[in-house]
This record gives structure tokens, sequence and C-alpha cells, in this order.
């Protein structure tokens, strides 16, 4: 299996949080994943995570193939509307875009690829609006669970599959660390794009207040986990307090950065432990 090191044959967990066009900056992280020849044995991810997980998990080493695909998009090309049609949309359905642009972008570049067609087992999440429960998708066509998982309330409509309506897995779980324990993890490495500056003004409340929930969510979790002796390490770079979620003019600099931060924190740790969870011996 991807990621067992022969000296203590861990099994690490790769989580990638939700974050709009901030998810950007978990492409520069997993190029230098490759780059510190750390491949993961389970990957999770939610919203725009869920997007990247479903893409490494496939083909973790065509890297080069998704930064293309991430630096391509415009605003229009997720979240497309005039400001007439978002209004309408707000007043007479409940949601600003539509999500067919997004799907579409997905079968065009994913196709009708499955769960078990994956390289490193994957789970998304997402939230079930008939009882408001957490679901992990972790088999049949990928395309259909990625939508669920990035149906962020508001901004999408809520995607059905199989006569259940789905919305956005951060709503409950922005950084799905529970699928990877549950599958038999014993470390994970966490992709987190819930950062905020603290300072008054800048960004729009409503994007803020969403980072300032998840952040709580994240950190509480990760207390949480590491109280119960499970291994994590946070990946949480700075990234532009005034950037929009649906705003992608900033996707190469977030792409660096976040490229920057985890080689960075990986060659730290690497210095004070030779023994990477997930490293390929060799």
């Amino acid at each position: 299996m991807f990621g067992r090191t022969r000296q203590t044959d861990k099994v690490l967990g790769l989580a990638l949080s939700g974050g709009g066009s901030r998810g950007a900056w978990q492409v520069g992280g997993l190029r230098a994943l490759n780059k510190h020849g750390i491949m993961p044995s389970l990957i999770s991810g939610c919203s725009a995570g869920a997007i990247n997980a479903a893409w490494y998990a496939l083909q973790p080493h065509k890297i080069d193939e998704l930064e293309s695909i991430w630096l391509s998009l415009r605003q229009r090309d997720v979240f497309p509307g005039n400001p007439l049609t978002v209004l309408r949309n707000f007043l007479y359905r409940g949601y600003l875009h539509s999500s067919g642009e997004l799907e579409r972008l997905l079968r065009r570049h994913v196709g009708p690829a499955r769960f078990e067609d994956c390289a490193i087992p994957l789970s998304i999440v997402a939230v079930r609006l008939s009882d408001g429960q957490r679901v992990v998708f972790d088999s049949g066509e990928l395309v259909p669970a990625v939508m669920a998982s990035a149906a962020i309330p508001g901004v999408f409509p809520p995607y059905a599959i199989d006569g259940e309506l789905y919305v956005d897995g951060g709503v409950l779980d922005f950084l799905p660390l529970n699928s990877l324990w549950e599958r038999g993890a014993s470390a994970v490495y966490a992709f987190d794009c819930s950062y905020f500056e603290p300072r008054s003004g800048g960004s729009p409340t409503v994007d803020r207040a969403a980072r300032i929930a998840s952040q709580f969510g994240v950190d509480r979790d990760v207390a949480l986990d590491r109280a119960a002796g499970r291994s994590i390490v946070l990946f949480r770079p700075e990234l532009p307090e005034d950037l929009d979620s649906r705003d992608f003019s900033m996707t190469a600099e977030l792409i660096q950065r976040g490229y920057a931060y985890v080689g960075r924190a990986l060659d730290e740790q690497a210095g004070a432990d030779h023994d990477h969870p997930g490293r390929r011996a060799g």
C-alpha cells in the first residue's frame, strides 16, 4: 500500500479542507509532499479539498496537470452569472450560482472515474439535508460525490444523489479527519484553509465569519484527537486576508505559498525526526 514505511509500518492519512479558491494552496502542498518522497496511504477531502483529493487520489504524480487546471480558472468557470442572474437566483432559488459549470469542469477532467479507480484510497465528506448526517462517500462515481461535498449552502444549490439532497461537508466536517481514523490511519497530515489574520475589516464579513467558524472547529477536533494520542501535523499557511473565496486572481501566488510553506515545514520536521510517517523507504 502507498505510504507504509518499512521501519514503522505507519499508515499516513492526508486530509484536505474546504476553502473555495484558497484551496489552490493545497496544490503547492501536494507538490512539496511529492518532492519530499511522501505518499499518503489514505486521503480524504471536503469541498474544494474534495476536488484536489479526487485528482490526487486518481493520479498522484500528475500535480503539473492539477496546477494547470487551477491556473486556468476564472470566477465564471466555477461561479457563473452576471449580477442580475446572481440576484435573481438568490431571491427566487435561495442560492447565488448554478453548479452546472463546476460539474462540467469536473466531468471534463475526471470523466466517469470511480473511487475504485483511485491509486490512493479516497473518502469524500458531505452532509445529507434530510437528517443532517455527515456522509462519507468512498465508492461509486467520483464526480457526484465531489459535487455533493462542494455544494456550499447559499452559494450553490444542494446536489441530488439517489433521491437525497446533499450540501457542503464543511457544514459539519471542514477538515475531514475522522474518515481517515475510521479507515485505519495511524498519523495524519492535514491541509487547512481556515487561516484568518487577526484584524478588523478587510475581507467580506460572510467569508471571514465562515473561516472563523471553520478554524474553531478544526482547532477543537485537532485538540481532541491529540488528547486521544493521535498523531496530526496541521498545515495552515497564512493566506491573503482580502481574497474572496470565489476569486481566482491570486491562484499562482497561493500555489507558491503552499509549496514553500509545506516544504519548509517538512524540512524542519526532517531535521527533528528522520522517520517521516509516509516517507517512501529507500
